[in-house]
């Protein structure tokens, strides 16, 4: 149990000092706190709706400017999954 506390302790001496959060006031704490979650959850939540259609989106471009062929996603698949230790275009 000691071991955790020190090492919880540690790590809230590291983010303050990071931070700076240690020439706060407690109010000024709960503000960064609470601005830096808001920022956190809205990048969370932008990556979790919109980065498998961006990737699938450049999943078709890379087959287009590999192959020259717009949505043949069997090329990718093949050669993805060829057995061949170097894989050539």
């Amino acid at each position: 149990m000691r071991v955790i506390k020190n090492y919880l302790w540690r790590q809230r001496t590291k983010l303050e000092a990071t931070f700076a959060f240690s020439m706060m006031e407690p109010w000024e704490k709960l503000l960064c706190m609470v601005i830096f979650t808001f920022f956190t959850l809205l990048l969370i939540s932008g990556l979790y709706q919109y980065l498998p259609e961006h990737i699938s989106t450049m999943q078709r471009r890379a087959s287009y400017y590999l192959w020259g062929q717009d949505g043949d996603d069997r090329l990718v698949k093949q050669w993805v999954e060829s057995p061949s230790p170097v894989k050539e275009l």
